[in-house]
């Protein structure tokens, strides 16, 4: 029996969860593919890091790996809207805006590590368009999101700038960035299938409780948020190739409990708006033991399986080396790429990006024995799906919560590195090395 997954209606939202379940056994749960579709093929594996920047890139270089995801903030070169009128219309009636745009802006920040990228030998995943906290510019004094745009107004200066950004580094001689910096493989935005779930997490704005109701809740304009970046990709370099990093570590059931579409029906949903699949997943961001790197190989086999045939690549995925209150550590970080690698080859990925080369390896908040008892209760309930439990835990423990274990949680990411704060090597190290040396 084959299970279909419709476009985005109310009637969608309440599918039984038991559909959810099926897509991750990797039972079929797609909606037929078009006989006449063909995929892209890449013309390599891509083998790369997905964190840092100019400063992470000798580190990058002396691993070997081939490829590097790095991210274009917007506020980089547009730090502050002017003027707030703006649609994608007024663009396309007017395309002398990308030109008038690339003039007006410094396009130092971009041009310089880009050009750091290439000039380590590396080629470069680019992320653009992100609407993450750090990356949106000010509008008066407080951060350009939809939501204080206008949401058509915000798609607008969004169509603007990722049109010329990609303008400026498509290699075909007009408008171009003074040297050989070409980018064409892009991701647009980032984990956008959880915007709202990001937004709760604290790294959108408006964030926490103040995100219910905003923009990021609302799935129909978040999909035209994607389809806007594709557009302005595609327009500036239709030989360009685009992905968006998909979230996976979200159950279904938190999704429907939120009337939110799955991570599954998102792909669904979306997968004509992107050359490659990419997703991130971290089973472990929880728990330490046991390793899970094995998830990652059933993660590509049900992406594969909803993609019709699209190249499946591993955008994000790591294992923190600490804290060490936490039970981390770094012989557990080696065991989980290594496993996590063997298996995503396995399943047929096309591409496998860890996240972190050299990090921060401290963290500043208090974990007591309290945050561990709840790590152990909160851990397999979030794994397993009992949204409603978690839910009503949260509305019992709402200050906690908003005021100390968010943080809790959080404190494995400034351990994803390869590299100690010393400069010395973890043994993670030696195993993308010897990755890198089979290819």
């Amino acid at each position: 029996m084959t299970f279909r997954i419709s476009k985005m209606s109310a009637v969608r939202l309440f599918v039984p969860a038991a559909l959810a379940l099926v897509c991750l056994a990797g039972l079929s749960c797609t909606e037929p593919c078009p006989p006449e579709f063909v995929p892209v093929e890449l013309p390599e594996f891509i083998l790369g890091t997905s964190q840092g920047g100019s400063n992470e890139l000798p580190y990058v270089a002396e691993l070997g790996v081939p490829w590097m995801r790095t991210s274009l903030s917007w506020r980089s070169v547009e730090p502050e809207i002017e003027v707030l009128e703006l649609t994608r219309a007024d663009v396309d009636a007017d395309p002398g805006m990308i030109g008038d745009y690339i003039a007006s802006r410094s396009w130092a920040p971009f041009d310089s590590l880009v050009g750091d990228v290439i000039a380590h030998g590396i080629k470069p995943f680019a992320i653009v368009g992100s609407g993450f906290d750090g990356s949106h510019p000010t509008y008066q004094g407080e951060k350009a999101t939809p939501d204080r745009l206008g949401r058509e107004n915000y798609l607008g200066h969004l169509y603007l700038h990722v049109r010329a950004v990609v303008e400026r580094y498509d290699g075909d001689g007009v408008l171009d960035a003074p040297g050989d910096l070409v980018v064409k493989y892009w991701q647009t935005e980032n984990e956008l299938n959880q915007a709202f779930f990001t937004a709760l997490w604290g790294w959108r704005a408006p964030e926490f409780l103040e995100a219910l109701g905003c923009a990021w809740q609302d799935w129909s304009y978040v999909t035209e948020v994607l389809v806007t970046l594709r557009k302005a990709v595609k327009t500036e370099d239709p030989e360009a190739l685009t992905t968006t990093n998909i979230h996976t570590d979200v159950h279904p059931n938190f999704n429907r409990l939120m009337m939110q579409p799955t991570w599954q029906e998102a792909i669904v949903d979306w997968r004509d708006h992107m050359d490659i699949l990419s997703f991130d997943a971290y089973p472990n961001y929880y728990l330490p033991e046991p390793v899970k790197g094995e998830r990652l190989g059933e993660l590509v086999a049900i992406v594969d399986e909803l993609g019709c045939g699209r190249p499946v690549v591993v955008m994000e995925t790591g294992y923190p080396g600490g804290p060490t209150e936490r039970g981390y550590n770094e012989d557990l970080q080696a065991a989980y790429i290594l496993e996590a690698y063997d298996a995503a080859v396995g399943a047929g990925a096309a591409g496998f990006f860890l996240f972190g080369v050299k990090t921060g390896e401290a963290h500043g908040t208090e974990i007591t024995e309290e945050d561990l008892a709840v790590l152990e209760v909160i851990g397999p309930a979030f794994e397993q799906g009992e949204a409603f439990k978690l839910f009503l835990w949260g509305l019992r423990h709402i200050e906690y919560l908003d005021d100390h274990f968010l943080d809790v949680l959080k404190t494995v990411e400034p351990y994803w590195g390869l590299v100690r704060r010393d400069g010395s090597h973890k043994p993670g190290w030696d195993v993308v090395r010897a990755i890198v040396e089979e290819q």
